[in-house]
């Protein structure tokens, strides 16, 4: 009985499918729905998207909530670490060194990051009150769907 379990057991591995690494340059994760903006008057930002990349069965929702600190005068606040409603996806948004530069949006699924430039011409500021820089409304003005396939 112990030899037909044992044949049993070996040729269930033998036909189960091997285990599948990703190259990264056969990835690329779908964002839709991305928005992100600094409130009026508030040194406060939001972010939200989906994600959809081919090692999860299911679209991620992230967003994040976060204080812009004196950055929210004329950009978006950092995002380092943002989570989702699942797990094994991550990402962050960091401003440029130079204001007038581009910023870099990541998302990592299991540990695979995929980078995303967002230029600077995306970032749009409103200056409604010049003495008052926290007056200012800050949005990501870019396409609200595009695809990561830098890795």
């Amino acid at each position: 009985m112990k030899l037909i379990s044992a044949a049993l057991v070996l040729a269930g591995l033998a036909t189960a499918a091997p285990t599948q690494t990703q190259n990264p340059e056969d990835l690329e994760y779908y964002v839709t729905n991305f928005f992100a903006s600094k409130g009026h008057n508030t040194g406060y930002c939001i972010y939200t998207f989906d994600v959809a990349g081919p090692t999860i069965s299911q679209p991620a929702h992230c967003t994040a909530y976060v204080d812009a600190g004196f950055s929210g005068a004329t950009w978006l606040a950092l995002v380092w670490n943002g989570t989702c409603d699942n797990d094994a996806v991550k990402w962050t948004f960091s401003d440029p060194v130079d204001p007038s530069g581009d910023a870099l949006f990541q998302v990592s699924i299991n540990n695979i990051t995929g980078n995303y430039t967002v230029p600077a011409e995306d970032i749009t500021v409103w200056l409604n009150d010049e003495p008052n820089p926290f007056d200012n409304d800050v949005a990501y003005t870019g396409p609200k769907e595009f695809y990561i396939t830098k890795f």
